[in-house]
């Protein structure tokens, strides 16, 4: 585990070696759990809640939380050199923001043009509401979608989506399309509110969305209201 040490046992120590494209990389069973869950929606959309518990037993979400809990909302703590001071340096040009930190209609629209996937490391992301439809029918002790990270199902952190401001909102970075990419909790948690230049990133703005009909699983939600 990384919180409280001087460095991340994942990142390592080596910045020549730390992505430009993401706070931190994300591990290989991120896809396994992403693919049990949709299996768990498929089947609950279809009426089939034993065969959706048991994909859900099966998606480790305790793995994912713990990873974004330990690591990847952790990032920037490891990635920026002398924190207080550019902290300090942040607060002195901050400015006072025009827009608002959160417009859920434009970060749907956010989602949808980047192709319910993350800019920054790639991870496919599924929309809240369909967290919400899942918690609802299976029940609580089933999926939570408690605010407290330890209370929580752990796939609601790992892949879950959300507007990340690419110029940070702390510094005055705006709510518009422009300054706006969609990022999985790990990139936007871990990139905190330091800038792109402070955590050695590259702009994923310059980088094109991925279209491969991935939608979040947003298709399956007419179904689920249903039940």
């Amino acid at each position: 585990m990384c919180r409280g040490k001087e460095f991340c046992e994942v990142l390592g120590t080596d910045a020549s070696t730390w992505s430009r494209d993401c706070p931190l990389p994300l591990p290989d069973f991120f896809v396994e759990a992403l693919g049990q869950f949709t299996l768990t929606v498929k089947e609950l959309s279809q009426g089939n809640r034993q065969e959706a518990l048991a994909a859900l037993l099966a998606a480790r979400a305790d793995e994912v939380g713990t990873f974004f809990i330990e690591h990847g909302q952790q990032s920037a703590y490891f990635r920026v050199n002398d924190r207080k001071k550019i902290d300090e340096e942040n607060k002195s040009v901050k400015k006072e923001n025009e827009t608002p930190r959160l417009n859920p209609s434009l970060e749907k629209d956010v989602f949808k043009r980047d192709c319910y996937r993350c800019r920054y490391c790639g991870q496919r992301i599924v929309a809240k509401e369909v967290f919400s439809e899942v918690s609802r029918i299976l029940g609580p002790e089933y999926f939570s979608i408690e605010r407290e990270n330890s209370k929580r199902n752990g796939l609601t952190l790992g892949l879950r989506g959300v507007a990340d401001h690419v110029d940070p909102y702390a510094s005055g970075g705006e709510t518009e399309a422009d300054n706006l990419v969609t990022s999985c909790y790990s990139c936007n948690f871990g990139k905190a509110g330091y800038t792109l230049e402070q955590m050695g990133l590259d702009d994923p703005r310059m980088r094109k969305p991925v279209n491969d009909d991935w939608k979040g699983l947003t298709e399956f939600l007419p179904a689920l209201r249903e039940i």
